[in-house]
């Protein structure tokens, strides 16, 4: 009778450490995934909407980001600033960026609207600095397209996204892992 005693302690104690080990695990230190939700160019005006989604399963406090969208050699729109944001767990902000595009990029955006082109191959890359985690990079590949029926507007599909491991930055890590 004491051994079956001896044997239910133990199997209790492996049922609670199993328990345990199975608990949930919380996100931590991902950067966010920063994408283009529209760009626009009206007259000599070139709006563009980023969405600043937080994989994490905490809270992510921004203090500074620094974005770059650039279409073969030519920078389409950065965007630089020490604005604070707090994007909730799982959550998705946005940020309205407005500049006056150049000469070439114009005619980029011109001959994709126009037809002359199907679709333009773009990089979208950055850092962000959080409260919590530091400084946080980010490098995404896509594609921009015309929304049809609407001149001027333009919409990107994501192909490839990877974030830049902080200790070494000639690691890329795919977010398919």
């Amino acid at each position: 009778m004491e051994f079956l005693k001896d044997r239910s302690i133990i199997l209790m104690l492996l049922v609670i450490v199993a328990c345990t080990a199975c608990g949930p695990n919380i996100i931590r230190g991902r950067p966010p995934f920063i994408s283009i939700a529209s760009l626009t160019l009206e007259g000599d005006q070139l709006s563009a909407d980023f969405n600043i989604s937080n994989p994490n399963g905490e809270p992510m406090e921004i203090d500074g980001i620094e974005i770059r969208v650039q279409v073969e050699d030519a920078v389409l729109t950065r965007y630089n600033s020490d604005f604070k944001l707090k994007i909730g767990a799982n959550s998705t902000e946005d940020i309205l960026v407005e500049q006056l595009p150049d000469e070439f990029t114009q005619e980029l955006l011109t001959s994709l609207e126009s037809g002359e082109v199907s679709s333009l191959p773009f990089h979208l890359e950055g850092k962000v600095n959080t409260l919590a985690d530091g400084t946080l990079k980010f490098r995404n590949k896509g594609y921009l397209y015309p929304v049809p029926g609407k001149p001027g507007r333009f919409r990107s599909a994501t192909t490839h996204s990877s974030r830049i491991h902080g200790d070494d930055p000639f690691r890329e890590i795919d977010d398919k892992q």
